[in-house]
């Protein structure tokens, strides 16, 4: 069996994708929708591909080449691991979600218990298993793994394609990391545009490769732990920097004052006159002959 269209479309919504290469927290160079050189079927297409260039830094690959490659990897590793597993055929949307698994978690989850009760056909039991399985990181249980799992589970269960739930909140772990949604991940990869990261990247409130990889580049900017975590000091700090190119609209100047003729004084009785007093006095006498000759 292949997955299908609805599956790869299913997959890629929660792996994310960037367009660039880039070191994963482990270290391990990453581009795409997670593909890496790990990949014999990735190096196959690479070589078709990308004859002149080098799978490293400086590399990139377009949205519609990182679909192809997902089909590609779907048909020769993860959905063919999946194949050699069961054996058989299974209706469509259990395959998609089992290869979806498998793609997260590698080939190794196709001996945890979930797949068993899925191999014998018991898929509400696989289900259930499911949403427990490999949840967790750094021995942490992960919101954003839990909501993969319950999409996953019920793509199984129900053929319900659907990505992600609108009441969970992937804040509530206190962190944000790969393949959590929401409001809050939006407000993330806002956030990291606006202090010029992630400039390419879309906020669609998906945790993806992509926002990992801006996660890391930002925590590398202020000498935090490169681990694309988005935990609360690399939140704070985000917060805290200043956009990258602020809009700064100028002030108009002050008006300058406008000079005010002095209003002559009358001298007092018997004091004496000043220069100023003194000539206009005699403007005034001299005006005042002009008038009566007619000058």
């Amino acid at each position: 069996m292949d997955i299908s269209p609805a599956g790869a479309t299913f997959v890629g919504h929660h792996e994310g994708f960037v367009p660039r290469y880039y070191l994963d927290p482990v270290g391990v160079g990453t581009i795409g929708t997670g593909f890496t050189w790990a990949s014999s079927a990735l190096r196959t297409w690479w070589g078709k591909n990308r004859p002149s260039q080098k799978f490293g830094p400086g590399a990139t690959m377009t949205r519609a080449e990182a679909a192809e490659v997902l089909i590609l990897l779907m048909r020769e590793e993860y959905g063919a691991a999946v194949n050699r597993f069961l054996g058989k055929a299974v209706a469509q949307h259990v395959f998609d979600a089992m290869a979806s698994v498998t793609f997260n978690c590698g080939a190794g989850t196709l001996s945890d218990r979930w797949a068993a009760a899925a191999k014998r056909g018991d898929m509400k039991d696989a289900a259930d298993l499911l949403k427990t399985t490999r949840v967790t990181a750094k021995g942490k249980r992960l919101a954003g793994l839990f909501s993969r799992r319950l999409d996953e589970s019920e793509l199984i269960e129900q053929a319900d394609y659907t990505i992600g739930r609108p009441e969970a909140d992937p804040m509530a772990d206190g962190m944000l990391v790969r393949g959590e949604q929401g409001e809050a991940v939006r407000q993330l990869q806002l956030d990291l545009q606006a202090v010029g990261i992630y400039a390419d990247g879309v906020a669609d409130g998906i945790f993806g490769y992509g926002t990992e990889a801006a996660v890391m580049e930002f925590q590398r900017s202020v000498g935090l732990k490169d681990d694309g975590y988005a935990g609360p000091a690399t939140l704070a700090a985000l917060k805290g920097v200043e956009p990258a190119q602020p809009i700064v609209v100028p002030e108009k100047p002050a008006p300058l004052p406008v000079p005010i003729a002095p209003t002559p004084v009358e001298p007092a009785p018997g004091a004496p006159l000043t220069a100023i007093q003194y000539l206009t006095i005699i403007e005034a006498a001299t005006d005042g002959l002009r008038q009566h000759y007619g000058a």
